[in-house]
């Protein structure tokens, strides 16, 4: 069991500039928890980290597949599980950076093995077998009878999810609620002392996020994602194409929208995105909340900010070594 921590919370929060300040007063090293940072040529979009501010503390798991490569959650977890053994090895400190929250999940629970990839030709032998009036009623009875709990909380028309749950049990020969109750166990690998920022006032993230959108703009986005979707590495359909940025810039060179149009959607998308994110962190369990603004909407003083998140770390480590001697005891 090592310890880590995390920096959580929405775009455009200052996640960052505190994981590098933590890393160089901890003596840690960055692991990204950004899903679209991992794609190598989306720099300015995905708000990576400079190359100055990589040089003030080493950075992981960013430019780590091309854009037009698929890349799991459970890829995720075991190159971050593995990344961060490798630094607690050196004797530094892992954290995780980052506002995915499947991404970050999979960091706090046990690892999902035995899970089946889901197989279009299953489905249609299924719906073959089963069609007519009463298939849908007749599939879910079947599932009733060897995953109950699944059947009760699936509706019976939803077809494609009680399919799924037959599909895990007739492929592994355990049902989804198993696998569902060992994915909430706690990871056995990390402990992770999750941090997440958050705002008191909503509207002064909001003003951040646009701010930032006009310098992405300023620093050019749209050359990079014209560059990115003439060379097709924004593949229709792919993961990377439906990055927030990107995929908005995409409608413009389509000619769908006008750039100030894109940019105007770009804002919004970004800002209905950190609206998700905080009630994703907000619902984490075991994350502590660390404010940036305070209750009038002013930014505090970032020093402020980095002393009160070096006693949280401080608190999560008693917390570990607690556990930790418990359980070797």
């Amino acid at each position: 069991m090592i310890f880590s921590l995390a920096i959580t919370g929405p775009t455009a929060s200052g996640k960052t500039a505190l994981s590098i300040a933590l890393a160089r007063r901890l003596s840690g090293e960055i692991i990204s928890s950004d899903s679209m940072q991992i794609y190598r040529g989306m720099d300015i979009g995905t708000a990576k980290a400079t190359a100055e501010e990589r040089s003030a503390a080493p950075h992981h798991l960013i430019d780590i597949v091309e854009p037009t490569e698929s890349f799991s959650v459970e890829s995720y977890r075991a190159r971050a599980i593995e990344c961060a053994e490798g630094i607690a090895k050196e004797g530094k400190l892992p954290i995780f950076v980052g506002g995915t929250g499947l991404y970050v999940d999979s960091l706090l629970r046990a690892p999902q093995l035995g899970i089946p990839e889901s197989d279009p030709e299953y489905r249609r032998r299924l719906l073959e077998e089963y069609s007519g009036e009463e298939g849908a009623l007749k599939l879910w009875e079947r599932l009733q009878r060897v995953d109950p709990d699944s059947a009760e909380a699936i509706h019976k028309n939803n077809v494609k999810r009680v399919i799924r749950a037959l599909e895990i049990y007739d492929s592994c020969g355990i049902t989804k609620t198993e696998l569902d109750r060992r994915s909430r166990l706690p990871s056995p690998e990390i402990y992770v002392g999750m941090i997440t920022l958050d705002f008191h006032c909503r509207d002064t993230l909001y003003e951040r996020i646009d701010r930032r959108v006009d310098l992405m703009m300023e620093e050019g986005l749209l050359s990079e994602v014209k560059g990115l979707y003439e060379g097709g590495q924004l593949r229709y359909g792919s993961t990377a194409a439906q990055a927030i940025g990107y995929k908005e810039i995409i409608s413009h060179l389509e000619g769908e929208c006008t750039l100030g149009e894109a940019i105007e959607k770009i804002k919004l998308s970004s800002r209905r995105y950190a609206k998700r994110q905080l009630t994703w962190f907000r619902h984490t369990a075991g994350a502590c909340t660390l404010f940036v603004d305070d209750e009038k909407g002013n930014m505090r003083r970032v020093e402020d900010v980095v002393c009160e998140a070096m006693e949280l770390s401080r608190l999560f480590k008693e917390d570990f070594l607690s556990k930790y001697e418990t359980d070797r005891a």
